[in-house]
């Protein structure tokens, strides 16, 4: 083997032992850790200040399956033209959740009307959601953001939209008002 290949071939031995170590470990399904929304580029733009459910419980909340002694809500903000905000959900008053874009909160209530409400700017808007113990039901908050101006607004459409939106949604919090 004369200098040059032999020089080649240890230096794709290097390459290929080293591509291990370049390629980041998969996140942990179990762990509970802030989420953070990023650019399509992958630069972390904010994170939720508390930790969200995990990823196992993410693609639990994904099925949908009906709880039979709750009504359940998904609370979905998904929206092409939404921006880096915060925007604060409150269920029936109660302790308010960091949303950001792409994400959705899973609410649990007694069977009956509710209101959820989220605020933006120091503004707040409500909706009232009614359903009985097993019934799922999902709103949306649209968010539009632009250099000089950001709204948000309660967005009526399709269940089934909404519910495609929620698949693509991470969850951030699931809490239970009972």
């Amino acid at each position: 083997m004369d200098k040059d290949r032999l020089i080649f071939v240890a230096a794709l031995g290097a390459a290929v032992l080293l591509t291990g170590c370049a390629t980041p470990p998969p996140p942990d399904p179990t762990a509970e850790v802030p989420h953070c929304y990023k650019t399509n580029k992958g630069r972390v733009i904010a994170c939720t200040p508390a930790a969200a459910p995990s990823l196992n419980a993410d693609a639990e909340a994904k099925r949908f399956v009906p709880d039979r002694n709750a009504l359940t809500v998904y609370v979905v903000r998904r929206n092409w033209g939404d921006g880096r905000n915060f925007v604060k959900v409150y269920p029936d008053g109660g302790t308010g959740v960091d949303t950001l874009p792409d994400t959705m909160v899973r609410l649990k209530f007694r069977p009956g009307a509710h209101s959820v409400t989220f605020e933006f700017d120091g503004k707040r808007q409500s909706t009232t959601v009614q359903g009985q113990a097993g019934d799922i039901r999902f709103v949306r908050i649209d968010g539009t953001v632009w250099a000089w101006k950001s709204t948000y607004e309660w967005v009526d459409e399709p269940e089934a939209a909404t519910r495609e939106r929620a698949l693509k949604a991470r969850l951030v919090a699931d809490v239970s008002v009972r």
